[in-house]
């Protein structure tokens, strides 16, 4: 089987949908976001590399991908651009097989897993609208929530009296044992992040997420040290390298890779045996339901320590559409595709409506 081409389209709901074609007839999806330049890399950059290669020789391409770009740019665009063809080479391999991805891994520990409500942009809601959300989230079902402010790394301590009265709001309408996380984006110092943390603990908090610039690996030891609740971080790096002085220096109660802008499944899966080498449990990164969500939940499934609730976030019931059969949770938890490769299927209409 060889590669024989790569399409990449930009489209109206998010990100770019990427797709790997073989001389077997067998399409690869892959997902990545919108960043400029994203497009001309993985056109100019990496369709050379893979073009006329067998895709299931998965870690071998990585390696040729990773490798033959390392001078094209920072590793954030390049990780991503190879997460996205990554995934479609797994999505290839796992049809060619007749097989889910969960079982090329090794086999999924579980198939049903528990979700989190992800719920951002709090820099630019009250309270108020956030605890709305909160409780239409409950009522469609949910039963576990991470409220975000999407701040950039930037914003240093800008308003946190109103973060601690919106995680206070949130907490105290939802039962005891549904889980409620804070994620500060990078927005505080380590002074604010221990003082904020402490508040958080009183009132009971499930993990807090990023509370420090993702540069500052020392302040981020001061506050796992100095806190009692699980601090994650990790979303924001894009190897197995980054992840190992993250670990090292930093030394976060959970890392939270990317399955995307950490290169895929194959350096992913590599992030996880370190993660696991460290005792340290993953819990990844990946607010958007579709493909790039199907694949970290097949990578998800099949390490035992993954039994923390994984991210999830429609950004537009639109991007749904782009599927005929898309992941939907149901009272809190989804059910691991069975189906070969990702187990998505693509509703080719939807995707012409959609593309930008």
């Amino acid at each position: 089987m060889k590669i024989t081409e790569v399409r990449v389209d930009r489209l109206k709901v998010r990100g770019h949908l990427v797709r790997v074609y073989t001389d077997e007839g067998i399409v690869g999806l892959g997902e990545a976001g919108g960043q400029p330049g994203l497009r001309g890399l993985i056109e100019e950059g990496l369709k050379p590399i893979v073009l006329g290669k067998d895709p299931r020789k998965m870690t071998r391409l990585w390696d040729e991908m990773f490798y033959g770009t390392t001078r094209t740019g920072p590793k954030g665009l390049q990780l991503t651009a190879i997460g996205a063809i990554d995934i479609a080479c797994w999505d290839i391999a796992g049809k060619a097989a007749g097989l889910p991805i969960s079982d090329l891994l090794g086999g999924p520990a579980r198939t049903t897993i528990p979700l989190y409500l992800s719920i951002g942009l709090g820099w630019d809601k009250q309270p108020e609208d956030m605890l709305e959300l909160v409780q239409a989230g409950y009522a469609a079902g949910h039963r576990a929530f991470k409220i975000r402010m999407d701040w950039n790394s930037d914003r240093q301590d800008a308003n946190p009296a109103k973060d601690l009265e919106m995680f206070r709001l949130c907490r105290e309408f939802l039962p005891p044992e549904i889980p409620l996380s804070f994620d500060a984006n990078n927005g505080y110092s380590v002074s604010t992040a221990i003082r904020q943390g402490r508040a958080f603990e009183e009132l009971g908090i499930a993990h807090f997420e990023e509370p420090l610039p993702q540069y500052d690996y020392l302040g981020l030891r001061q506050v796992a040290d100095a806190l009692e609740v699980p601090i994650s971080s990790g979303e924001q790096e894009h190897t197995r390298w980054q992840f190992r002085d993250l670990i090292q220096i930093g030394n976060p109660d959970i890392v939270q890779p990317d399955i995307v802008m950490a290169g895929g499944i194959t350096e992913n899966r590599r992030i996880y045996d370190l993660a696991t080498t460290y005792n340290k449990p993953t819990m990844p990164h990946c607010p958007s339901a579709g493909i790039s969500s199907a694949a970290s939940l097949h990578l998800y499934s099949t390490y035992v320590n993954a039994i923390r609730p994984h991210e999830y976030q429609v950004w537009s019931p639109e991007l749904l559409d782009l599927f005929k059969n898309p992941i939907l949770p149901s009272n809190g938890t989804v059910t691991l595709p069975s189906g070969p490769g990702l187990g998505l299927e693509l509703d080719d209409r939807a995707v012409e409506r959609l593309l930008a």
